[in-house]
């Protein structure tokens, strides 16, 4: 009867886990999408150096989000998302067209891998 407690204890605290970590994806996912978007707003309303400002927070924020996350979630997921990332700030500081694009891809992107971690039945289980 032990032994079904153990087993039992430690099934629901990987299911616990498992949720729990995706819901941090999920709202991490959310918070960089918002902030992507945010730039893309900035740069194409004239506010450049708000947009450079606002790339350089992004990219931050990528990085926080990366360390944790490479743990949770499978590096080449993220490894794409990086590249784009460290390219943004660059793109802003000297107003290459490339910004808005390379925004628009990482918006999907992020949508892609935070769809891919919501929690769901099939995916816990």
């Amino acid at each position: 009867m032990t032994r079904i407690k153990i087993s039992a204890a430690i099934l629901s605290l990987l299911i616990l886990a498992s949720v729990v970590s995706g819901v941090w994806v999920n709202v991490r996912c959310g918070r960089l999408i918002s902030a992507a978007d945010r730039v893309a707003e900035l740069y194409e309303g004239g506010a450049t150096d708000e947009a450079v400002s606002a790339a350089n927070k992004l990219e931050q924020d990528w990085e926080s989000f990366r360390r944790t996350a490479a743990v949770l979630v499978k590096s080449d997921r993220l490894s794409e998302v990086d590249r784009i990332c460290t390219r943004i700030s660059y793109y802003a500081e000297n107003g290459r067209d490339e910004l808005v694009p390379e925004l628009i891809e990482l918006h999907h992107i992020l949508e892609q891998l935070r769809d891919g971690e919501t929690p769901e039945w099939r995916t816990v289980l």
